[in-house]
């Protein structure tokens, strides 16, 4: 079997920051748009939320929740939790 010294293998690749992409960026803010229109029309405020993802097992704070949505980078666990959370339903064929 063939090895390779660590010296002659290759350095990996740097990585780069996605977060500035201008694609993350459009997508966050559409993220952030779904929840604050979801909680719009069932007239949830961010407290309610925060108590109804407490009611599902997800236990932050309402000022965690708040920045969470504020900043829009949030993982599509925390989105689908949101709705789960109010009730919405996206259904996946």
């Amino acid at each position: 079997m063939n090895t390779i010294d660590r010296a002659q293998r290759p350095a990996p690749p740097k990585p780069v920051a996605r977060k500035s992409s201008p694609v993350n960026v459009e997508y966050e803010d559409k993220a952030r748009e779904m929840v604050r229109e979801a909680m719009r029309s069932k007239g949830v405020t961010v407290d309610q939320l925060t108590a109804r993802l407490s009611a599902i097992g997800v236990d932050m704070s309402s000022g965690g929740v708040a920045n969470k949505i504020s900043r829009g980078g949030f993982s599509s666990a925390f989105l689908l939790q949101c709705l789960a959370a109010m009730d919405l339903e996206i259904k996946v064929e």
